[in-house]
């Protein structure tokens, strides 16, 4: 199980580290010079525009990316920077931030971005994590069954459903009798909107091409026997088919998704972590509710 996150002592670096970071976006880079109709294009102020730009709050990360940039994407920087902060100070100054619902929504995700950047460069997801993460979502990970096969088909809108079934039927008379293969289907039927081979297939994908009783009837075809079988129905028309594979669906060990719960195991803590530390912000204000439905007047 992921441990408690409250009881987490580094969580409460977290929201020191969110303060901080905050006073200095507004009070450090707007105040250096003195003077606010002067802009300020320090190291400082480029890492941490990079930042906010990437949604990453990685200084060293930042580093790279600022020693990477050319001098044509320094410029470019450097110019939407300006621009946001010179139009940022004039709405200000002109009261545009007050009262303003859009701009309380986007002081929000500021904030809760630099809880995300900081929670994800302090918190790195353990194998404790990463086992109770899979026990947990086990669901999430099932490997659907799958399927090869071929088919010859032919269509309800071009034949009418009873004819297209009449044709599928003598069609898989002579499939048998002239034993054809998989790489000869090709050579009866009309074309299938779909295709004509599905190799090593989903379920879900099949399902949603043939439908779910065709569908249900072929991954009951036993393979080893090889041979045609049908005719079967669809919505759009009659089908023979030649299945050659069937593969059962399962639950995978740990090993075999490994990588894909890692990542998702990292995401769930990251946004978990950056949950608390908003509630460890909310919780340190009293809240007054005034409001009473019972003597609210309509």
């Amino acid at each position: 199980m992921l441990k408690p996150i409250l009881r987490d002592p580094l969580l409460h670096f977290l929201v020191v580290a969110i303060g901080l970071f905050v006073l200095h976006d507004i009070f450090v880079h707007e105040d250096d010079s003195g003077n606010a109709r002067q802009i300020v294009v320090d190291r400082d102020a480029l890492l941490n525009f990079i930042q906010y730009r990437s949604k990453s709050f990685d200084q060293q990360v930042a580093e790279r990316q600022l020693a990477s940039l050319t001098d044509d994407e320094l410029d470019k920087i450097i110019t939407e920077l300006v621009r946001e902060e010179a139009l940022a100070r004039e709405a200000r100054a002109l009261g545009l931030d007050k009262d303003d619902y859009v701009i309380k929504r986007r002081l929000v995700q500021k904030v809760d971005y630099v809880a995300r950047g900081f929670a994800d460069a302090a918190f790195k997801v353990t194998e404790e994590d990463i086992r109770a993460y899979f026990e947990e979502n086990r669901a999430d990970f099932y490997i659907q069954p799958r399927i090869t096969f071929t088919h010859v088909f032919f269509s309800n809108e071009r034949n009418g459903a009873d004819h297209a079934e009449q044709l599928a039927a003598e069609t898989l008379i002579r499939l048998r009798e002239e034993g054809a293969n998989f790489e000869e289907a090709g050579q009866y039927g009309e074309r299938f909107l779909y295709g004509l081979n599905y190799v090593d297939r989903s379920r879900i994908l099949v399902e949603s091409h043939l439908g779910a009783e065709m569908v249900e009837a072929i991954f009951g075809l036993d393979p080893t026997v090889s041979a045609w079988s049908g005719p079967f129905r669809s919505e759009h028309g009659a089908h023979a088919v030649l299945v050659t594979a069937v593969e059962p669906g399962r639950d995978p060990s740990l090993r075999e998704v490994r990588v894909q719960v890692e990542q998702q195991a990292s995401r769930a803590l990251s946004e978990r972590r950056a949950r608390e530390a908003a509630q460890l912000i909310v919780d340190a204000y009293d809240v007054e509710i005034t409001y009473d439905p019972k003597t609210a007047v309509n």
